[in-house]
């Protein structure tokens, strides 16, 4: 049974594709376990107990990827959260250097720096890092290497370093201080850092259950193809079990 703390928000098509390969791998272990003495196949991955323990396999991996993306859709939520405020902060801090009457060059070079982040959208079609895209224009415009995480991270970095770089820049609201700032991009840093790993945890959980249950040799349709074979030996034709098993599809996710 799988564990409702760890369900995903939404569930993709081919996850719902492999929860109907779970529940057809029951049928067919609840039939060959009904069948007592009957069912005696002499194919070590047909026996009973073997298909038992590649049921549990199924259900341990399958709850491994359903916590994995649980928690990948949950750091990549509070990453959407967290840099959707990225604009107005930064908007901001321009207006605080501006209150302080510093130059009208360094203020240019922070509005420069902010217009990186103009056009950006923050969502879930945010790539992570845009490594082959075109450099920014000559007027530091956001181009689509900066439409990213990893770009807004850059630009944000920038801001960073040319702030601690004015001494003359020193507001006395505690959130637009410097340190402050950087403190805050760290936190943006870690966030994104998290929301990768996650992406990550998820990839290698469904390569795991996918290099198991689909495997070739000995995978998901190498066993449900023979246990059909098998039936058809011990059972008439006209048995509605075996009629049962004969129409449950399963499908090879690993390709």
């Amino acid at each position: 049974m799988a564990n409702e703390e760890n369900t995903p928000k939404t569930i993709s098509r081919s996850e719902r594709t492999h929860a109907k390969n779970g529940e057809n791998i029951h049928i067919v272990k609840t039939t060959a376990t009904e069948l007592g003495t009957v069912y005696n196949p002499n194919n070590p991955l047909i026996l009973l107990t073997a298909v038992t323990e590649f049921e549990t396999n199924f259900e341990t991996l399958t709850q491994a990827v359903n916590a994995a993306v649980f928690n990948e859709q949950d750091k990549v939520g509070k990453q959407i959260a967290a840099f959707k405020l990225v604009s107005g902060r930064v908007g901001k801090i321009i207006k605080a250097a501006k209150a302080q009457g510093l130059s009208a060059e360094f203020l240019e070079n922070l509005r420069s720096t902010a217009n990186r982040l103009n056009g950006i959208r923050v969502d879930k079609s945010t790539p992570d890092t845009s490594p082959d895209a075109p450099p920014l224009n000559d007027k530091g415009t956001s181009s689509v290497s900066r439409r990213s995480y990893a770009g807004i991270l850059e630009s944000l970095g920038l801001l960073d370093e040319q702030l601690k770089g004015n001494s003359m820049y020193d507001p006395n609201e505690p959130e637009y201080k410097a340190e402050a700032i950087s403190a805050w991009i760290e936190s943006l840093r870690v966030i994104h850092d998290e929301a990768l790993d996650a992406k990550i945890a998820t990839r290698t959980a469904r390569n795991t259950r996918s290099s198991t249950i689909y495997n070739q040799t000995t995978g998901l349709l190498v066993r449900m193809n023979a246990i059909k074979a098998y039936l058809e030996t011990i059972l008439d034709k006209n048995d509605p079990r075996l009629k049962q098993i004969k129409k449950l599809r399963f499908v090879d996710l690993s390709k």
